[in-house]
């Protein structure tokens, strides 16, 4: 019976073990919420100051006005593809892309434009000011991509 009882022990132990690495667990999982929370908000706020100091214009817009601009302006394919490019990926707006060309390698310049022998560049400046190029009056007057 002595026996019994020393495994009953042993069990009980064991439980506790496990309910308080249950709860460390918990906490765990709680902090790590809370920091990505905070690197989330941290950079919402770093990239959102980062647009208003390149377009001041969009401190007074309103929160459907500045969402009209990022659909009709950013959000685009234009938009997307300069991001697929940035991220080295191949831009897929619609099914037919599937069998799009992988995206160029990102050029070892600093993504100056080389001139490929036609008068022409080779399309690599558009990674160097992604954001820029997004958002410049070039691409929001009247043209979509």
């Amino acid at each position: 019976m002595a026996e019994k009882t020393k495994l009953q022990l042993q069990i009980e132990a064991s439980e506790k073990r496990i309910q308080e690495e249950q709860q460390r667990l918990k906490l765990l999982e709680k902090k790590q919420t809370e920091r990505d929370r905070k690197d989330r908000s941290h950079r919402l706020c770093k990239r959102h100051g980062y647009l208003e100091s390149i377009i001041p214009d969009t401190i007074n817009l309103t929160d459907e006005q500045f969402q009209d601009f990022v659909k009709q302006h950013i959000a685009n394919k234009h938009g997307l593809a300069v991001i697929a490019n940035l991220m080295g990926k191949t831009a897929q707006p619609n099914a037919a892309a599937n069998t799009a060309a992988p995206a160029e390698p990102k050029p070892q310049n600093g993504g100056a434009p080389v001139p490929n022998g036609t008068g022409q560049n080779n399309g690599n400046h558009v990674a160097k000011n992604a954001a820029q190029n997004a958002v410049s009056p070039a691409n929001t007057q009247g043209a979509t991509a």
